[in-house]
């Protein structure tokens, strides 16, 4: 049997949008650098490198942001990394709840 926690963050993320699983992506990674975890967060790093669409504008400064949090990360320096990415998370979050809120409006 399936633990109930699990079978809930499961179904949050199959029902979430684009923009909520980046905001996702950013909550394990901070959770990840609380832990200091260096190899987690390289690998959310990771996947959020991945997932830029470079046809749109911010996707070069972002992947220059996540390679310079990688370069923190081999550095151990994880109050810098959440020093960066915070306020980006937050700024990923308000847009996933102004789209929703659009949606909800139309």
């Amino acid at each position: 049997m399936q633990n109930p926690q699990q079978v809930y963050q499961q179904q949050a993320i199959m029902n979430a949008s684009p923009l909520q699983l980046v905001v996702k992506l950013y909550d394990l990674l901070l959770q990840a650098t609380y832990r200091k975890d260096q190899k987690r967060v390289r690998e959310v790093l990771d996947t959020l490198t991945e997932s830029l669409n470079f046809d749109h504008e911010p996707a070069e400064e972002l992947f220059q942001l996540y390679q310079y949090c990688q370069d923190l990360a081999r550095e151990e320096n994880f109050e810098e990394i959440r020093e960066v990415l915070e306020p980006l998370r937050d700024a990923w979050e308000q847009a996933a709840k102004g789209k929703t809120e659009e949606q909800a409006a139309s």
